[in-house]
């Protein structure tokens, strides 16, 4: 089992529904790890300690949805590194799934984080590891062709940005190509082109310049490209073209 790719209602994915969720696929890997060899079973990692520690993590955020209203700007120094913890823990299970051979798993486990990442932006918590959402999201946007999802994606992905740290948006240190706060970025703008959507494509791709400057000549560059090689309509070439023209002006000798 794995986790639609159909992106409608992602919004609504609640605490109930990723523990549900979560149980489905922990299945796998407790069953596998009772049948493996090399020792996974008995450590701290293991997927029953993995198992145990996300119920009681579901448990937590499961009792501040009850307890307090979405938004809520209020947060002791037990909860504010919640969103961190849970998403730790997903990271630990994709492997663990891995090493057992539990695809569908590690497929859940990954796209989890999507609905957590959206959890903690609407509960203005801070995200400070983004590798593993941003995984989910590629993966994700490369199993959708449906312009409408795609949409649905490149609003997600406005949602998930609220919540991650001012570190990690200063992106200061650019010596790594494959940073996931540059490839989210780049990332957003090839849905965004995907969609067909001019009004999410400009808005999309003004934060890309404003993001990350140094790629955005090639990044409409190569777009210029796929629009020739892909046959995109006319509306979506011009927003494509004006970007273009903005960040690749010729050079005067």
């Amino acid at each position: 089992m794995t986790i639609t790719h159909s992106l409608s209602g992602i919004f609504d994915i609640n605490v109930s529904t990723m523990r549900e969720l979560f149980s489905t696929a922990i299945v796998c890997c407790l069953d596998n790890a009772d049948k493996d060899d090399s020792g996974l079973e008995a450590s701290p990692a293991s997927p029953k300690a993995l198992n145990k520690s996300m119920l009681q993590f579901f448990d937590i955020i499961s009792s501040i949805d009850t307890d307090s209203r979405p938004n809520s700007t209020t947060h002791t120094d037990e909860t504010k590194n919640l969103a961190n913890y849970g998403l730790a823990l997903l990271a630990e299970l994709t492997e663990s799934a891995q090493k057992l051979g539990c695809d569908d798993s590690f497929a859940i486990f990954e796209q989890l984080s999507i609905p957590l990442a959206i959890w903690a932006a609407q509960h203005n918590l801070t995200i400070n590891d983004i590798e593993l959402v941003v995984n989910a999201i590629s993966n994700t946007a490369n199993h959708t062709q449906d312009k409408v999802h795609l949409s649905e994606l490149i609003d997600t992905i406005n949602v998930i940005i609220e919540a991650i740290s001012t570190d990690i948006k200063a992106d200061l240190d650019k010596a790594d190509s494959g940073r996931p706060w540059r490839i989210l970025n780049l990332n957003q703008g090839i849905i965004a082109t995907r969609s067909q959507d001019p009004k999410r494509m400009e808005a999309v791709f003004e934060q890309l310049m404003y993001r990350l400057p140094e790629d955005a000549a090639g990044f409409f560059a190569e777009g210029m490209e796929q629009m020739d090689s892909i046959d995109y309509p006319e509306h979506v070439r011009e927003v494509m073209q004006h970007y273009y023209h903005l960040t690749n002006k010729p050079t005067l000798h």
